[in-house]
């Protein structure tokens, strides 16, 4: 007997035409707000870091997100109220979950120094688009925090809020779910988890492991805020690492 898919019966789209539609006008909408929030910077004569142009582009992602989910049946009331009332269960599962995701971080560590150590100047030169990104990206932040903890404030909350909360509910509770209603674990993983890492440009070779991590536990536990409150660690830590390395 075949085994009952886990997600059938959750409200999601269930025409793939209307995903990937969905899925181009995120895109379009995230460079628009984000161009719209770099344009108004200028006029006003006051330039924005990369993490103050991408807010605009969350809140964007995240009103349509949940506005597609409310028009497919979606309670928002109810889920809160549920979040709240597993707060506890769901803050203790994500530090578990964040055991895995330290493990796969470190031997993503590891595979990655030796390729830069033996992989020669090939590796080294396919590597080097992350590098930079990497690197543009500490600086900006580092840049942020010595001019002011108040144009720390929304880098911050890009990657500890608004960046964990919105990814999930897109990339997990729209785009995975919606795949794995109609196929197995990993076609859905493996194309959620694409789609995540393209959207973090020159990162998405290291990204999309973490995205499909995302897509197990999130088919484990079925639980969005297990999975935000674990984006947010992850995202705690490379936020860290970047202002102290």
């Amino acid at each position: 007997m075949e085994a009952k898919n886990p997600f059938e019966g959750i409200l999601t789209y269930g025409h793939y035409g209307r995903l990937w539609a969905l899925s181009a006008a995120v895109i379009l909408l995230q460079a628009g707000a984000s161009l719209l929030a770099l344009a108004a910077g200028r006029r006003w004569g006051f330039e924005l870091n990369s993490f103050e142009a991408y807010i605009p582009a969350l809140l964007a992602t995240g009103l349509v997100s949940a506005a597609v989910l409310r028009g497919l049946g979606v309670s928002w009331r109810s889920a809160l109220a549920d979040w709240y009332r597993g707060f506890p269960r769901d803050a203790a599962l994500a530090l578990k979950y964040f055991g895995g995701y330290a493990l796969m971080g470190l031997t993503l560590a590891a595979v990655l120094l030796a390729l830069a150590l033996l992989g020669g100047d090939g590796a080294r030169t396919a590597m080097a688009p992350m590098s930079e990104q990497s690197a543009a990206e500490a600086v900006t932040l580092n840049g942020a925090v010595s001019a002011s903890w108040l144009r720390a404030l929304p880098a911050l909350l890009a990657a500890f809020l608004l960046g964990p909360a919105v990814e999930e509910l897109f990339f997990r509770r729209i785009l995975y779910t919606a795949v794995r209603r109609r196929s197995g674990f990993w076609p859905a993983a493996l194309l959620s988890g694409l789609v995540f890492a393209l959207f973090h440009g020159a990162s998405a070779p290291v990204i999309l492991p973490v995205g499909v991590y995302f897509c197990w536990v999130y088919e484990r536990e079925r639980r969005l805020p297990v999975n935000i409150m674990l984006h947010a660690l992850v995202n705690a830590v490379s936020v860290s690492l970047k202002a102290l390395l």
